[in-house]
């Protein structure tokens, strides 16, 4: 069974996929392969950007969509073909696959699709350490390609709230294989 994890930033993708992981499933990271695909062309991105400091290029494509879709058109091939290797390498196995980019991805090997979803103001404050809030903005316009589909499950709680969502997802969802719902 292959199950993918979507959504926004800060809607708590990661925390979804870490409750299957805990179930037996082997995770697989979308953004991870990314981070993974970017070592793999960074002579290609310096060369495009001037630098090939992860950090640095995120500012500059999370700035100009034109410059985005020029970094993916460099590291989304390596990706896909890192990801195929995954699911290969993993193909007798129960997976779960988190990717935000699942649809720029054109990730469809799933059976079930959860989406996350946050209120705006829930993802700003749990990410408002790590980035500031021009950038919070601009990655979610980036991102109004994630739309929900299949289980729609709400985040705007606590952990346990969620988990006791994913339980119920787990239990009446999943294991009698309904493909769609909200919880």
């Amino acid at each position: 069974m292959i199950i993918c994890v979507t959504g926004k930033i800060g809607t708590g993708k990661s925390t979804v996929s870490s409750f299957f992981e805990k179930l037996g499933f082997v995770y697989i990271n979308v953004d991870k392969l990314g981070h993974r695909a970017f070592e793999l062309n960074k002579e290609l991105i310096k060369r495009e950007f001037g630098t090939s400091d992860r950090k640095e290029v995120g500012k500059i494509v999370f700035s100009d969509s034109k410059k985005l879709e020029k970094l993916e058109s460099l590291v989304h091939p390596t990706m896909k073909m890192l990801f195929n290797e995954e699911i290969q390498r993993f193909s007798s196995k129960d997976i779960i696959i988190e990717a935000a980019i699942k649809r720029r991805l054109n990730i469809n090997c799933c059976d079930f699709i959860i989406t996350v979803v946050s209120d705006t103001e829930i993802i700003k404050e749990r990410l408002k350490d790590r980035y500031t809030p021009d950038l919070i903005d601009e990655i979610l316009k980036r991102q109004e390609d994630v739309i929900e589909e299949g289980i729609v499950v709400r985040n705007n709680g606590t952990i346990e709230e969620l988990n006791e969502k994913l339980r119920v997802i787990w239990e009446e969802y999943i294991q009698k294989g309904k493909k769609k719902g909200s919880v």
